[in-house]
């Protein structure tokens, strides 16, 4: 039995990546893939869960990562990453029990995920500033 490849060995490419664990109704992780050139932009978003515990099925999952993928590359300036962030926060689902990071559903989760993500790089965006005055 072969284990089956990873998306970035499907397409032939490795991507510097960092996975995320959300625990809402299930466990979902979180992969934000960084750019080969630019390493503090962002490539694509995965988010892989497991659905026998929840009501969310996969197709989802890919749908919002496709979705985030699509806005996150277009970002032009910060208003627009909080507007991101802002829309899939504190979302609710009846489903998630009360946790210590106060996730409220999985959009919520994602949008944690994204705003610490985005947080950092505005950090080292103001660092590469100012080493450049």
């Amino acid at each position: 039995m072969t284990d089956k490849p990873s998306i970035q060995e499907e397409i032939g490419t490795t991507y510097r990546s960092i996975t995320y664990l959300k625990i809402t109704c299930t466990k979902i992780y979180i992969t934000i893939a960084y750019r080969e050139d630019d390493p503090e932009k962002i490539e694509f978003v995965r988010i892989f869960g497991t659905t026998r515990t929840n009501n969310c099925p996969n197709s989802f999952f890919e749908s919002l990562a496709d979705l985030l993928t699509f806005s996150i590359r277009r970002i032009r300036n910060e208003h627009e990453a909080k507007s991101i962030v802002k829309n899939l926060r504190h979302q609710k689902c009846l489903n998630c029990p009360v946790n210590k990071d106060h996730t409220t559903s999985c959009s919520d989760a994602i949008g944690q995920v994204l705003e610490d993500v985005l947080k950092t790089n505005e950090k080292a965006d103001k660092k590469e500033e100012a080493k450049k005055d």
